[in-house]
């Protein structure tokens, strides 16, 4: 399969993922969640690596790469999972999504790919995006919620870039258990959960299940998708399937329908600049 096929099938995956999650967190402490989904998804990684052939080699020549990159995901997935919390569905996607901005710049600034000027029109719109959906959008004023997610976004955007620079000595299967493993236990660690929090029935339900399968096959096909020759930037491509159907989601079936038409101004903008950067950009 091509980097395109992974990629779209990984966001394909990740909004199944986000759906679910948000299906939970409200009534779990956001940083125990996500440290214990993680952490899960990590060890059903672990327990397919030898029935796949996979193994976890280089991990033990790379501790100062996999702590960076544990760092970058731990980062990010504190503030995604602390505005998941608070945010709607039909809006948080928007701001998530502009890490397919970061992500570029990122490539661009560390690991020195191409970024044609053209490429500056897909920022531009995404920039836009983004102020479109502001919570006072004159004043450039964005809410707690929204300033987490896009903090989350910018974590992500920085986590795709260090996946693209580390991850092509290592097996996909095997780079992608470390990686929830290590984020997961990182996130546990900094929440300190007591026992009874630990073992709280919706933190083993079928949908906790569901969103650790999902956040391990969705960073699993992304890392095949840059194996298979997708740039750093190349990921912004799994970023419209999700928000599209995302913002669906939340306005139709969660009747989300509050500022409905910025939020389609918003979306618009963000397709077009993830289509932008998509056909312009790197990859």
């Amino acid at each position: 399969m091509s980097w395109l096929g992974f990629a779209l099938a990984a966001g394909a995956a990740s909004a199944l993922n986000v759906w679910s999650a948000k299906r939970l967190v409200a009534s779990l402490r956001p940083a125990v969640f996500g440290g214990v989904v993680h952490l899960s998804g990590g060890l059903l990684c672990l327990g397919l690596l030898p029935f796949l052939g996979a193994d976890l080699s280089p991990a033990a020549e790379r501790i100062p790469q996999l702590a960076l990159m544990t760092g970058v995901y731990v980062l990010a997935n504190l503030l995604y999972f602390a505005a998941l919390a608070r945010s709607q569905l039909s809006e948080i996607d928007l701001f998530l999504r502009s890490s397919a901005l970061w992500t570029v710049v990122g490539g661009t600034l560390v690991l020195r790919e191409a970024l044609p000027a053209a490429s500056l029109i897909g920022g531009v719109l995404i920039l836009l995006s983004l102020v479109t959906i502001a919570e006072k959008p004159r004043r450039l004023r964005f809410s707690a919620q929204q300033l987490l997610a896009l903090g989350a976004a910018v974590a992500f955007g920085a986590g795709n870039v260090v996946d693209k620079a580390i991850s092509a000595p290592f097996d996909p299967l095997g780079y992608t258990a470390l990686n929830l493993v290590l984020t997961g236990v990182g996130m546990l660690v900094l929440a300190r959960p007591g026992r009874r929090e630990l073992v709280m029935p919706a933190l083993w339900s079928p949908t906790a299940w569901t969103v650790a399968a999902t956040f391990a096959l969705t960073q699993w096909l992304i890392i095949l998708a840059f194996q298979a020759g997708g740039s750093a930037g190349d990921v912004i491509l799994v970023a419209q399937v999700r928000l599209v159907a995302l913002m669906l989601v939340g306005v139709f079936v969660l009747g989300e329908r509050d500022r409905a038409w910025r939020k389609a101004v918003a979306a618009a903008l963000m397709v077009a600049g993830i289509t932008a950067l998509a056909s312009l950009g790197p990859g």
